[in-house]
């Protein structure tokens, strides 16, 4: 049994005109603030108003960055000014001190000698490297003589 998949669902539907339902009324708001200003000024006054509130209107209206309204990018800017940031601190790598003490030296070295005669590392790697090796030639009990 074959099922019809809606397409285009992300296309809104042009229902007044080649307007979209947000596009009209966007288009009304902005009308809607112009007529107090035709009815209580001249004409020139009008016009020089009525121009950029109609272009800010157009622009609220078509504009569309990465897929998102520019209605919802001036948002999202906001909120992002808003909010309070998130500093990371990130430690940075520092040299140690050297301390250039003779005796500091000797106690050192000395530590250091103690530290490594005893470590696990050590006493694996001595028998990884001393124990069971055999500088002789042998032969192998295992193999077989030749007939």
């Amino acid at each position: 049994m074959r099922f019809q998949v809606p397409q285009f669902t992300d296309i809104e539907d042009k229902i007044i005109g080649p307007f979209t339902l947000k596009q009209f009324i966007m288009y009304i708001v902005a009308c809607m603030l112009l007529v107090p200003v035709y009815i209580y000024s001249d004409l020139s006054l009008f016009i020089t108003i009525a121009l950029p509130v109609l272009g800010i209107a157009a622009v609220f209206a078509h504009v569309k960055i990465y897929g998102k309204s520019f209605g919802a990018v001036i948002l999202a800017g906001f909120s992002y000014i808003s909010k309070g940031q998130l500093y990371v601190w990130r430690r940075q790598k520092v040299e140690p001190f050297k301390i250039v003490d003779d005796e500091w030296d000797a106690v050192r070295t000395t530590a250091k000698a103690e530290r490594e005669s005893s470590s696990l590392d050590a006493i694996a790697q001595s028998l990884d490297t001393k124990g069971n090796v055999s500088t002789e030639d042998i032969e192998d009990p295992l193999a077989e003589e030749p007939k």
